[in-house]
């Protein structure tokens, strides 16, 4: 296998989301102390000890990296939705490891970590770690791999994309092998060809600025879970967040994710005035399908046109994928782009035998507490519900009695 390229010391080398997540908390949630928690969904991914050293020594890096004055100019000029308070606040900004990490490897090869400190200390955490976590298993582990065809592919793909009218980003830096793959991606993504569709930028603003693209993102489901816990209330959950955030990026970031707690749930808090407030919703489990449709009668049941709205899907997509879902928005003349992850930045196969798909990681890090408070999240998908086993549960008899969940 190749030599990994090492990832850039700089603190950009993050999704933007987090960044303006952690404006968010800053406004309204600044002391509020918080726990995260992997979780790998993959009990066969086990790691030795050459990966969890590895593992180790990046995280111990993680306190030399800071916010340069080049960084702080260039998030101003890039994204005027970070206010000059923000800035400053980054600016001085610093990862203790040592202090918010505890981090294991039991003797089956398990790994255990959890993240704990305040919300705004300790919310950059999350995307860094997972790429950590996947390069380090990459390169020690799972070494039945190599780079072979992975510019082509990728070119390949996003030509597919923009042939087919698809507008889309790269949203992989959680999800990617390492960084030497995503970079590659990113890369290529820049130099596609014209054509009706486009690529529209990157979630990861240290290559957005290196190849000149836009940073993009949405905001994460730990808002929505960390509010609804925080304020005592899963029925109004959606609907706080939606105002705290909104009133935070006044229209800017305007796309609501809506499977925190379900989409029914979220549907009956996203009333007109949250609705004409957003751009769009975001898809990121269940049936895409059926979510345009229930898109597309929600919108026109509060009397909005659906057509001036947008549908960011984010879930396990690959072109094929897209494509399909681009023709069935058009078909309820829904306006829609996609973000795509783990199919751009994880998609390898044996070097062994390169008839046979190299398995992608399929790891989380999710939002445990807040303060005393349990914090849950209850997908489309049963499967990716997460949090405290008893307060999934007291969640969902909440909204089942009160007719709100599925």
């Amino acid at each position: 296998m190749e030599l990994a390229e090492p990832a850039p010391q700089s603190i950009l080398d993050q999704d933007l989301y987090k960044f303006c997540m952690q404006q968010a908390v800053l406004e309204h949630y600044p002391d509020v102390v918080v726990e995260y928690g992997f979780i790998n969904r993959d009990p066969s991914m086990r790691f030795n000890q050459a990966a969890f050293t590895q593992l180790q020594k990046d995280i111990a890096h993680m306190e030399h990296t800071t916010a340069t004055n080049k960084d702080i100019e260039y998030l101003k000029h890039t994204c005027p939705y970070l206010s000059a308070e923000y800035l400053q606040f980054l600016a001085s900004y610093r990862f203790n490891p040592t202090v918010d990490i505890a981090c294991s490897l039991d003797e089956m090869g398990a790994l255990e970590l959890k993240i704990r400190g305040k919300w705004t200390q300790v919310i950059l955490y999350e995307i860094p770690l997972l790429s950590m976590i996947s390069s380090a298993y990459f390169s020690h582990v799972d070494t039945d791999w190599n780079y072979t065809g992975q510019l082509e592919k990728i070119t390949a793909k996003g030509s597919q994309l923009v042939d087919a009218s698809c507008e889309f980003a790269e949203f992989g830096t959680r999800r990617r092998r390492d960084f030497k793959t995503q970079n590659m991606v990113v890369c290529a993504l820049s130099q596609l060809h014209c054509g009706p569709g486009q690529c529209i930028g990157t979630s990861n603003v240290y290559l957005a600025r290196k190849y000149n693209m836009k940073p993009v993102g949405t905001v994460g489901h730990e808002w929505t879970m960390a509010i609804a816990a925080l304020e005592g209330t899963y029925e109004n959950g959606n609907s706080l967040a939606l105002r705290k955030w909104h009133a935070t990026f006044k229209g800017s970031l305007g796309i609501a994710l809506t499977d925190t707690f379900g989409t029914t749930a979220f549907f009956a808090n996203f009333d007109r005035q949250l609705a004409s407030l957003y751009a769009g919703v975001r898809h990121d489990s269940g049936d895409p399908f059926q979510f345009i449709e229930r898109v597309h009668a929600h919108y026109t049941k509060i009397g909005i046109s659906p057509a001036t709205k947008t549908i960011v899907f984010s879930d396990g997509l690959d072109p094929e994928k897209a494509i399909r879902v681009r023709k069935y928005c058009a078909k309820y003349a829904v306006n829609c782009s996609f973000g795509i992850g783990t199919n751009f930045t994880n998609d390898f196969l044996c070097a062994s035998d390169p008839t046979k798909q190299s398995k992608a990681a399929n790891i989380v890090i999710k939002l445990l507490k807040c303060g005393d408070k349990y914090c849950v999240k209850l997908s489309d998908v049963t499967s990716k519900h997460t949090g405290d086993a008893c307060e999934v549960e007291r969640a969902q008899t909440s909204l089942t009695r009160l007719g709100l969940l599925d």
